[in-house]
């Protein structure tokens, strides 16, 4: 009769622990759960792909670099300038001694000629420095994505541990409301009860650092926007799942798409071209400039010792810069070829950087596959069947407490990784289609 009464209190305790967790203690994984899910329910939600859209729109490093394309552009107006053409006044004379000295004026334009079609080359090197910087901006936006995304499944995964943390923590519970009640009527001592209560504690402090991780991830989700409110009332919530399908790629054709698509590959390659127009604008400045000028002036009649007829006469020059000194010192022609070789050199180590680097992502993310696909084996279903059978076994007195708490551990310990392996699989993901310059990453 006795053995019946404790099977009744346990099977009680085991079935209804939710109603008893969250009665006996109000910082519960249930009260918790619900806590932050209502905290959640306030803020704006964002799916994936409109998240990244306004990271894409918003953020403030992204728009610097805009800004960097408004300096380029500059540049190829400025390029397109040519020398201004200027005009000579000369005042009118006047005779102070009144000796009959005749009144002048004179004018002239002096009009400057570039020759060598320097114009054409200083815009076609300016063109090619805009490519460049386009470019350079391609690349920010691959890496603003990357990033933007890594912080997303960082936000994901801290509620996927919190969850898992909430879970244990509701298990502890359920343990510890057994043993209140084992101990109510004497079925076990009080060390027992204490034993588990101190269990149950440490998962609180788990939870709570759980928590603070979230609320950190989502302040590392809000910084990317770029906007102030969304650090505090409009604080991003990600919506999604890191369950995402387990893909299967071809190295070597990842290899190829790098070195033809990555955006600082193709930098480096308008770089290179950059410079062939830079030398070729440097052989032109050698090229002489001509200076043409024209001038007109006037002298009125004279009088007394200087009698003579007005006079009109028009006159013209013709003079070229001689640029012995450039000749001699060729040092913009010689920074030319210079700045070419840099370029070379630069692309041959972008190219190699981009093919290590999909290459040791490919790596990265094949050894995530199989990991996940350890858990996903059944190393879950196996922790919970131990778990579920030293719980049975401590309903009926075939297990003792230790034995239980070590399941548990197990479990929480191995739920943990796979939230894990979820994150580690997603971010390997992430860091081989960035380093592919391919992108149809989803959640």
């Amino acid at each position: 009769m006795w053995t019946l009464r404790v099977f009744v209190i346990l099977c009680v305790g085991f079935f209804s622990l939710p109603h008893l967790a969250s009665a006996q203690d109000p910082n519960s994984a249930v009260a918790a759960q619900t806590a932050n899910t209502s905290t959640d329910d306030r803020r704006p939600h964002f799916s994936f792909s409109d998240y990244l859209n306004e990271v894409l729109r918003s953020n403030l490093g992204l728009s610097v670099q805009r800004a960097s394309i408004a300096l380029s552009q500059a540049a190829v107006t400025g390029a397109a300038v040519t020398p201004d053409w200027s005009m000579d006044f000369g005042f009118p004379t006047v005779d102070l001694s009144g000796q009959g000295n005749p009144i002048n004026f004179s004018t002239g334009l002096n009009v400057p000629i570039e020759l060598g079609g320097k114009r054409g080359h200083r815009v076609r090197a300016a063109k090619a420095d805009l490519a460049t910087t386009n470019s350079d901006y391609e690349d920010a936006v691959r890496q603003l994505r990357a990033t933007a995304t890594d912080a997303f499944i960082d936000a994901l995964s801290a509620r996927d541990i919190l969850q898992s943390k909430n879970k244990s923590l509701g298990q502890f519970d359920r343990i510890v409301s057994v043993n209140e009640e084992r101990t109510r009527v004497g079925d076990i001592g009080e060390i027992e009860l204490v034993q588990s209560r101190v269990e149950r504690d440490q998962f609180k402090a788990d939870v709570i650092t759980a928590r603070a991780d979230v609320a950190s991830a989502d302040l590392v989700l809000g910084e990317q926007l770029g906007k102030p409110e969304r650090l505090n009332a409009q604080l991003p919530v990600p919506d999604g799942t890191l369950e995402i399908p387990i893909r299967k790629f071809d190295v070597d054709l990842l290899v190829a798409n790098a070195l033809e698509r990555r955006p600082d590959v193709i930098s480096k390659q308008h770089a290179i071209k950059a410079a062939d127009l830079r030398i070729e604008l440097a052989n032109v400045n050698l090229i002489p400039d001509l200076n043409v000028s024209g001038s007109y002036s006037h002298t009125a009649t004279g009088s007394g010792g200087f009698v003579q007829p007005a006079d009109n006469t028009l006159g013209a020059s013709l003079s070229v810069n001689l640029p012995f000194s450039r000749l001699r010192n060729r040092g913009e022609v010689e920074t030319a070829h210079a700045t070419r070789t840099q370029a070379e050199l630069q692309l041959r180590a972008a190219q190699l950087q981009a093919e290590r680097e999909v290459r040791d992502a490919y790596s990265r993310y094949q050894a995530s596959v199989q990991r996940l696909q350890l858990y996903r084996g059944g190393m879950l279903q196996d922790a919970d069947r131990v778990l579920e059978a030293r719980l049975y076994a401590y309903q009926r007195g075939g297990a003792t407490l230790l034995e239980v708490i070590d399941a548990q551990r197990t479990s929480a310990e191995v739920y943990l990784a796979y939230s894990q392996a979820l994150a580690d699989h997603a971010h390997a993901l992430v860091a081989l289609e960035l380093a592919a310059a391919t992108w149809d990453v989803t959640f």
